[in-house]
């Protein structure tokens, strides 16, 4: 027997954390030991499948909070990859660490108890791109202060303060906007066929004190520029329209008081 095929998972654990940079991550650790314990220590990873890492995920899910279990999936699904990437698993067992959805509960739900953000396709792609910018302009702001640093008087060197300052904005919505793809779900509004206004949803909306018609797309707080019609659900307008149909009333309490509007039409 070679020795990817004697390779016990509790050993499997032990050579990844030991390829990894950082070694403090307790919690990572832990995660990893309890899956070892759940598997059995003395298993050998090549005869896991992908039944018993489905299992798996079922039992974190069950058994933590959302963020926790968010944080101990990844970190799995990293160890079961490290695994396959060296050989000690034919298959990726990664890919079917999926927390299999309860009975009767929504997609929604179940993003919302795993502590995901929900985005529309669109905004997942424009947050992608504004990502991809950020880090293009990482170089460019890196040999501004490089050069305002040859500057042997820093006491009042306002250019490196102000690339240095770019920097720290610029590096600050790169962490926020990663943080929030990766725990993150798209939802595809075209699938609820357009007769209840969902996360996706172009509603037109008539205000019945003036007469007057406007259009909004639903959006997670993340895509929301109510100047562009894209309001957030979780927004006054928003909460008041999800779930409802053409041809309901609601009422919206807003800065400016209670809006009564009627929905006139909703399209994916």
């Amino acid at each position: 027997m070679s020795n990817s095929e004697s390779l016990t998972v509790i050993a499997g654990v032990g050579h990844y954390l030991a390829s990894l940079k950082k070694k403090d991550s307790t919690v990572e650790q832990q995660q990893l030991f309890r899956l070892a314990r759940w598997f059995g220590n003395d298993r050998l990873v090549s005869v896991l499948g992908p039944q018993d890492v489905g299992d798996y995920g079922d039992h974190v899910v069950g058994a933590g909070s959302a963020e926790n279990t968010v944080s101990h999936l990844q970190n799995v699904r990293k160890f079961l990859a490290y695994l396959h990437k060296n050989g000690f698993t034919q298959q990726n067992l990664a890919q079917h660490l999926r927390a299999k959805k309860a009975r009767g509960r929504k997609n929604s739900d179940v993003a919302g108890s795993l502590g995901l953000t929900e985005l529309t396709r669109d905004g997942h792609l424009q947050l992608a791109e504004e990502l991809q910018s950020l880090k293009d302009q990482r170089a460019p702001i890196a040999a501004a202060i490089a050069k305002a640093a040859a500057d042997k008087d820093v006491r009042e060197n306002a250019p490196l303060e102000a690339a240095r300052e770019q920097l720290g904005l610029v590096e600050s919505r790169v962490r926020v906007i990663e943080n929030t793809l990766r725990h993150s779900v798209i939802v595809d509004s075209s699938k609820k066929g357009g007769k209840v206004v969902a996360l996706g949803s172009k509603v037109r909306v008539k205000d019945l004190s003036t007469g007057k018609e406007a259009v909004y797309t639903l959006v997670s707080a993340t895509e929301a520029k109510p100047l562009d019609g894209r309001i957030s659900n979780v927004s006054p307008v928003g909460k008041a329209l999800i779930k409802r149909s053409a041809g309901q009333e609601v009422d919206v309490d807003t800065p400016r008081g209670k809006l009564r509007y009627r929905v006139v039409r909703v399209t994916s």
